[in-house]
């Protein structure tokens, strides 16, 4: 083929690909372009969950739970329907911190011992609860004054978060001869 022919069959090439770029001839259907346009509104669209949306039925009927989490976001829609109990969940959250409690026990002097534990250990921001096992009023201080409870009455109890590290002394002030002693650690 001459110079000239392959010339003239490039042109014709072109000529036939451009007639079929200008037709009105397009593949696939409306529900694509569609699916671009919905493509391009979401774009950049974030969704926040604030709170767990938990709805059960108990005879199975349709349950459908939107969350809405701030204007001009994304919604989630959940649908359930049928079932003997459906249950649908659109969001989760990050469990609870859990925080550790120590109980020491007052008893009476007519008890083995008048604390139980006599030593705690606990780690900061742990609650410390000394609960009255006795029949009359009790009450404990830290000798350095870092705690001290109002009366707690029989059966009660009183709470103290323990914020400081360090060992603290502590008596019963009804009873000065009652001795224990919370030792506090950082929290690893």
């Amino acid at each position: 083929m001459t110079r000239r022919g392959t010339v003239a069959a490039l042109a014709l090439v072109a000529i036939l690909g451009s007639a079929a770029c200008g037709s009105d001839n397009k593949v696939g259907d409306k529900s694509l372009l569609d699916f671009k346009e919905q493509a391009n509104n979401r774009l950049g669209e974030t969704t926040t969950t604030t709170a767990a949306a938990t709805t059960t039925t108990a005879q199975g009927g349709a349950v459908t739970t939107t969350t809405k989490p701030k204007a001009g976001a994304g919604a989630t829609t959940t649908t359930v329907k049928g079932g003997t109990a459906a249950t649908a969940t659109t969001a989760t959250t990050a469990p609870a911190a859990v925080q550790t409690i120590r109980e020491i026990f007052i008893y009476g002097d007519d008890a083995e011992v008048a604390l139980d534990p006599q030593i705690q250990t606990a780690f900061t921001g742990s609650i410390i609860r000394w609960i009255n096992k006795d029949s009359v009023d009790r009450a404990v201080r830290a000798d350095s004054g870092q705690f001290a409870s109002p009366t707690i009455k029989p059966g009660a109890s009183w709470d103290y978060v323990a914020g400081t590290v360090g060992n603290f002394a502590y008596g019963d002030d009804t009873r000065p001869y009652v001795k224990g002693e919370l030792r506090v650690a950082k929290k690893p």
